[in-house]
């Protein structure tokens, strides 16, 4: 299918987003974000001849005109979101209002045709006609707007243009992003978004990954690679990153830096879920490890939220379990680098998040409606 140009167009996202948790009027959605009178007619106004939006009867309270609340068709119209991990994926069909449809989870290889995987993961569920269209949440440096891979060193592809080749197997419209990027959308539309106009995303697991809200809008850069935080130089000589190069912050942050740190230091710990069973139990070693690697993240989350003015961050990611543990290290330094303080949360996670987050993106792009 010919693919629009990747246009990320919020309002009617938010719009859904807002009044699908509960109905509002038109006055309550134009004050929560900050829009016109005029802006939100005219985009509810298309909200309802699609169909996902519907009027309820009016609220008279006082003088003046009753006040008409809105009510979003959840059903009207789905979304799917995939997930690409170096060894399944996972898939998301998200309703107009963020809740969830269904999930499922398929194996995946990406040494094999990665496009007839992808396609034949779609298939079957773009067969209901409410599925308008795909998104794909993957880790590595993602161009949105050509579609393309440009590096991604956990599924080993390099310069692939994934967008165009599955959207010529696809009859709906296709998008791709970082999978942490994709997330970002989901938080802005259903999460710290309905709080937080500037905030960020700290994503903690196999890699480190951060996105950007600024001024209600994602920040992608002009070439769509924002967003790299694992692979901020932390110190010179450091251990290898999975990139390459030496000293990154995913080489002490992310799980296998972890993983491997923890063996150095003659811990018996391989995998996540035993760093934090033996920090439950106060293993020797265990909790000053993670202290040590929650001071370094600190350290460089302190860094981006003074130059950015941020003063919110939600925590995602599989790793986020580790979050008790590294707080104390964490805050020991960026409470001293960020004035006036940062909120903190920590969103529950699992192997669905990103496949959410691609569902979202898909919504936040218009090409749905």
């Amino acid at each position: 299918m010919p693919q629009p140009r990747y246009r990320e167009d919020l309002v009617r996202a938010e719009i859904l987003a807002l009044a699908g948790s509960q109905p509002l009027n038109r006055s309550q959605i134009a004050a929560r974000l900050g829009l016109g009178a005029a802006t939100v007619s005219d985009h509810t106004r298309r909200l309802i001849e699609l169909g996902f939006m519907r009027e309820l009867p009016p609220q008279v309270s006082g003088p003046g005109r009753p006040r008409v609340p809105l009510e979003v068709v959840a059903d009207a119209a789905h979304t799917l979101g995939l997930r690409v991990h170096p060894d399944h994926l996972v898939g998301v069909v998200m309703r107009l209002d963020g809740s969830e449809v269904r999930r499922f989870k398929l194996p995946f290889s990406p040494a094999d045709d990665p496009v007839d995987q992808l396609a034949s993961a779609c298939e079957p569920v773009l067969e209901d006609s409410r599925v308008r269209a795909v998104g794909l949440a993957l880790p590595g440096l993602i161009d949105p707007f050509a579609g393309t891979v440009r590096l991604s060193p956990r599924l080993g592809w390099t310069d692939l243009p994934l967008l165009p080749l599955l959207a010529a197997r696809l009859p709906v419209p296709v998008l791709i992003d970082n999978d942490t990027r994709a997330s970002t959308t989901a938080e802005l539309l259903f999460g710290a978004g309905r709080e937080h106009d500037d905030f960020l995303v700290l994503a903690i697991g196999d890699g480190v990954g951060m996105g950007i809200v600024l001024g209600r809008r994602v920040h992608r850069g002009p070439d769509g690679v924002a967003g790299e935080f694992g692979h901020v130089p932390i110190g010179p000589g450091g251990p290898t990153c999975v990139c390459g190069r030496r000293g990154c912050l995913d080489a002490y942050v992310a799980d296998y830096a972890l993983a491997a740190e923890a063996r150095a230091r003659g811990l018996t710990s391989t995998q996540v879920p035993d760093l934090v069973r033996l920090a439950a139990e106060d293993a020797p070693g265990i909790r000053d490890l993670l202290a040590e690697t929650g001071a370094i993240l600190g350290r460089a989350v302190a860094g981006v939220a003074n130059v950015l003015a941020v003063r919110a961050m939600t925590v995602i990611g599989e790793s986020h379990v580790l979050w008790p543990y590294l707080a104390p290290g964490f805050h020991s330094v960026s409470d001293d680098g960020i004035l006036p303080g940062l909120d903190i949360a920590v969103r529950p996670w699992d192997d669905s998040g990103h496949a959410l987050g691609a569902a979202s993106l898909v919504l936040a792009a218009s090409v749905v409606s």
